[in-house]
């Protein structure tokens, strides 16, 4: 399905995203211009949840979430899971300074599962759903909120 205006800036805030988190896993290749050691990678994904993913999930929490909560109980629930995994998220990007040399790959690994399956499930499930059950005045209302935050 084609994405509804008010959630294009979003999902293409979601591309860097996946990107992100294929390289920190497992039998990732080479990526032109990415770090390739875990060292580099651990600080790469510091610097992109600082610069990224922060400013990202509070896009997210105070705009399309929002809305999805009080427009009906499937929307609700999907809004929470959701962000209760950009909690689960923080928290693991947050863990990441400690983690050992031996642990970090996995450690990364696990980063990069988590978030990759973020942003599927956001992209091919709850996008897809908000753009079925709200009425078009809402998801214009939604842009409007949307651009109002990038400003």
């Amino acid at each position: 399905m084609k994405r509804h205006q008010s959630l294009v800036p979003i999902s293409r805030q979601h591309h860097g995203g996946l990107l992100t988190a294929r390289l920190l896993q497992h039998g990732a290749p080479p990526y032109k211009g990415m770090p390739t050691t875990a060292t580099a990678k651990r600080e790469y994904v510091l610097q992109f949840y600082k610069e990224h993913l922060q400013p990202h999930f509070q896009l997210e929490e105070t705009t399309v979430f929002a809305l999805a909560i009080t427009a009906s109980d499937i929307l609700a629930q999907q809004a929470r899971q959701l962000q209760a995994e950009h909690r689960q998220l923080e928290q693991l990007i947050q863990a990441l300074p400690e983690a050992t040399d031996t642990a970090l790959p996995d450690k990364l690994h696990e980063v990069g599962q988590l978030l990759e399956q973020h942003i599927r499930q956001e992209e091919r499930v709850f996008f897809e759903q908000m753009q079925q059950e709200l009425p078009k005045d809402e998801l214009q209302r939604l842009e409007k909120q949307v651009k109002h935050h990038l400003a």
